[in-house]
């Protein structure tokens, strides 16, 4: 447990509990917890006076950011990017912040650098900035939608580089790899989606924790979530041109692949035949008794073979 507390004087503190701190005697209390023990739940929800539940919510079950109100405080679940390189695959978790008018509680599963980073740079200041919970809400907001610019912009690279290699006959290009950014780019899309609500949700000015003056913050965060949500949709149709150039290039593969099949069994049609017109049973067969008859024959199968050549290179069969 981290706390960041700023009493009625306007005096910050940091510590690891909250032990001797007076709720009504200070002008913010901010508590970040990590996997919060059933315990640490229980003494939050009644030093906070929280609703039982909001206290009893299971985070790692939350996977949809959303808004809920309380009687003196609102619960707002919100979703962080974890950039796995190592796995490739999008990671996210979620953030739950309970805001109160002079509170603010944050717990979390994993570890979010967003926030331990707010820690450390609040540790350099001796007159805070903001007193009021609600900015703080705001800033790890703000910080973490910086975080899916560049996933975003790293996606469009991926498809762009698959459409290249693919459009260079590339045999390594596969379906399934355009089906896996295909399923990243529709789970963003649902994320930032609901981001987009809760953020609107919070900036309409009908909840009693947020001050008027956050509203234009909150506005901003919203735009830029917009922004991202263009750009995923520009990746969607991207990954559905994409598909549809995969088929095309394979039908044409295809295509390519049974000319060139037919042109081959159309050279050995003549030989087909009349190794199968000599090769019947009957009595009486004049060309049997040539004595260059099998040379001849030979002769003919080369002859026709060829001409079928030199007339399919003209007609482009292959």
């Amino acid at each position: 447990m981290k706390t960041y507390i700023i009493d009625n004087e306007g005096h910050p503190q940091e510590g690891d509990s909250l032990e001797g701190v007076v709720l009504a005697a200070c002008k913010l209390v901010w508590v970040d917890v990590k996997d919060p023990s059933l315990e640490e739940r229980a003494y939050l929800r009644d030093f906070f006076d929280l609703h039982p539940l909001t206290a009893t919510a299971v985070l790692e079950s939350e996977t949809v950011p959303r808004v809920q109100e309380f009687d003196g405080h609102v619960l707002t679940v919100w979703s962080m990017l974890r950039d796995q390189p190592s796995t490739e695959k999008l990671e996210i978790t979620s953030v739950y912040m309970v805001l109160g008018d002079n509170f603010l509680v944050t717990a979390h599963i994993e570890d979010i650098h967003e926030i331990d980073t707010m820690f450390k740079k609040l540790q350099g200041e001796t007159v805070p900035r903001h007193d009021h919970p609600a900015f703080f809400l705001y800033t790890i907001m703000n910080v973490s939608v910086e975080e899916w610019f560049p996933m975003v912009e790293g996606l469009k690279e991926q498809i762009d580089a698959y459409l290249e290699d693919m459009l260079a006959d590339d045999k390594s290009s596969d379906v399934s790899t355009v089906m896996a950014l295909k399923h990243s780019n529709m789970a963003v899309r649902r994320t930032i989606s609901a981001l987009r609500d809760v953020t609107m949700r919070l900036a309409r000015r009908d909840l009693a924790t947020i001050p008027d003056e956050l509203g234009v913050y909150l506005m901003d965060v919203y735009d830029r979530l917009t922004r991202l949500y263009l750009e995923v949709d520009n990746n969607t149709d991207l990954i559905s041109s994409s598909l549809d150039i995969h088929l095309s290039v394979v039908s044409n593969r295809l295509n390519v692949t049974m000319k060139r099949l037919t042109a081959v069994a159309t050279f050995f049609m003549p030989a087909t035949f009349l190794a199968g017109v000599y090769g019947m049973n009957f009595r009486h067969f004049p060309e049997i008794n040539w004595y260059w008859g099998y040379l001849y024959f030979w002769i003919a199968i080369v002859v026709i073979t060829m001409a079928m050549f030199v007339l399919a290179r003209r007609q482009d069969w292959f």
